[in-house]
């Protein structure tokens, strides 16, 4: 698909020279419902980083695992990262507020940035799961040194998971960002940034879609280990009464993240895959395509969150039973 193929271009265009904003269209509710989520999830995000920085970086208690913690933190502020820009590209202007401005304006550079950093972001979030799965498996086999192997895969893997998206967005380097016409069922006027003049017409979605089956796979494979490892705990855990129990609450968990990031890696497939084939198709794909990512977004923290016995420990209470779990998850 050509980017002709994608919509009406609005900048300059007089078609739109009238258009009057309507607050009462299905855009604008799509477009305010998300912070019904993702606000409570903020400060959800915040108690995470709170407990970090008191109870690991701080009284580096034991308790917490600092490479799952710092992983799930970073995931979360790409997450949020993400969000912002995908709000600014897709779904504040399809309520229309911003199609006046993009109607009196040419194509321009401030808008080719908001659409070249929500495909930035979009990388790390297909990485991020795979990085926590693997901090999670390394205390499993290696009980006695997982803090010195993660630091040390941490410390090469972050840098590498943010330098990672340059090499995919080299044919944004000449493109200007430019508002188009989303197509029926959105009313005349509903918007979504994209881009024209890019490196020999390239396009995102190929790269996007190739990225995510590889890493959608690298993730299934790492997870069909670490939920395998973590059952022949729960079964045969020799150490504490309660330690079974444990580990199969910490599989659950597991569970519930597994399940999720699959769902979002299907979600984004669909619809990269639409987009490729048919855009029309692609245009009914886009109204489950965000909730997808806000999955990701919301459901990872809230679950840790709610889990996580770090966060129900009272200050005084003696938390090395529970020491071994948490350097699990």
């Amino acid at each position: 698909m050509s980017n002709e193929d994608v919509g009406i271009i609005i900048n300059l265009n007089s078609n739109y020279s009238n258009y009057q904003f309507d607050f009462r269209t299905f855009p604008v509710v799509l477009s305010i419902l998300p912070f019904l989520y993702i606000i409570p999830t903020c400060f959800v995000t915040f108690r995470i980083i709170e407990v970090f920085i008191k109870k690991g970086v701080r009284k580096h208690d034991e308790t917490i695992n600092r490479s799952v913690f710092l992983v799930i933190i970073l995931s979360q502020l790409t997450c949020f990262c993400y969000f912002f820009c995908d709000f600014m590209m897709v779904r504040l202007p399809s309520t229309g507020i911003l199609t006046s401005w993009c109607q009196r304006n040419p194509p321009n550079l401030s808008l080719t940035i908001f659409f070249t950093s929500h495909m930035y972001f979009g990388y790390p979030l297909m990485i991020y799961p795979v990085l926590l799965a693997i901090v999670r498996y390394t205390p499993i086999h290696y009980p006695h040194k997982h803090h010195l192997l993660n630091t040390k895969i941490l410390s090469f893997s972050i840098p590498i998971i943010h330098f990672y998206p340059f090499p995919f967005l080299f044919f944004m380097f000449p493109a200007l960002g430019v508002c188009r016409q989303l197509k029926p069922p959105y009313p005349f006027g509903s918007a979504f940034i994209h881009f024209i003049e890019s490196w020999h017409g390239l396009i995102n979605a190929p790269f996007q879609m190739l990225n995510t089956s590889f890493w959608f796979v690298i993730y299934l494979v790492s997870n069909v280990y670490l939920h395998r490892e973590l059952h022949k705990l729960s079964g045969t855990s020799p150490w504490h009464t309660n330690r079974s129990t444990k580990y199969k609450k910490a599989e659950f968990s597991l569970s519930i993240t597994t399940l999720t990031m699959v769902l979002t890696y299907l979600v984004n497939l669909v619809f990269q895959g639409t987009f490729l084939i048919d855009y029309q198709l692609a245009i009914y794909a886009s109204f489950l395509r965000p909730y997808g990512n806000d999955l990701e977004t919301c459901v990872m923290p809230w679950v840790f969150y709610l889990t996580h016995p770090a966060f129900r420990i009272k200050p005084g209470s003696n938390p090395s039973s529970s020491t071994h779990r948490l350097n699990l998850t």
